[in-house]
């Protein structure tokens, strides 16, 4: 009785060792498959977000953002600076600033708020007409047209154009790296029109 109970573990021990093998080779196969599909995966990254006060989703494919964001961000960082009165001028260079790189943060800052004290001596206010966007990758030309008053009378109306460099943060996010005047001679260089 005791060799038969013997036999008849033996079996089954034979049994569990034939299945543990067979599991142990179905995890080896797939994770070799795993392994292969992680392999030949194309890596791409899509992140979509709401950028600062703007309303229409952009899509940023690989790292790559679309010539539209571009032209939406540099138009909202014009906005932010140049539509302002001595009013909200304070709470727009409040959150500008919030989106500038930090190597640009301490210099930027400290001329707008000079420029703060002239508008409100002044009673200075500004509108910018946007009337075309240039991109080229993260950089961007904004022209339009700008009208200051002081106080209730018109000072200015001239034709102004805004070169804007934009950086990309690590979350996929864009900072504004430099922000410049420029001429109509630096927007043919810009677009290669010569």
């Amino acid at each position: 009785m005791k060799h038969d109970t013997y036999l008849s573990q033996l079996g089954g021990a034979a049994f569990d060792k034939k299945a543990w093998m067979v599991a142990a080779l179905l995890s080896i196969v797939i994770n070799v498959g795993l392994t292969a599909a992680l392999l030949l995966k194309k890596n791409t990254v899509q992140t979509t977000f709401l950028p600062p006060e703007l309303h229409q989703p952009f899509n940023l494919n690989d790292g790559i953002y679309s010539d539209a964001y571009i032209e939406q961000i540099a138009t909202w960082f014009i906005s932010q600076t140049l539509n302002y009165t001595p009013a909200s001028f304070e709470y727009q260079l409040e959150t500008f600033l919030k989106h500038v790189d930090p190597e640009l943060f301490s210099v930027l800052r400290q001329t707008l708020l000079q420029e703060f004290e002239d508008i409100k001596k002044q009673q200075r206010s500004s509108t910018f007409f946007t009337q075309r966007v240039h991109v080229r990758g993260l950089l961007a030309i904004v022209s339009g047209v700008r009208q200051i008053k002081v106080g209730n009378t018109d000072a200015s109306l001239e034709q102004e154009h805004w070169y804007i460099k934009l950086t990309q943060r690590t979350d996929g996010l864009v900072t504004l790296a430099e922000f410049k005047q420029v001429s109509e001679s630096d927007i043919k260089v810009f677009t290669g029109a010569m």
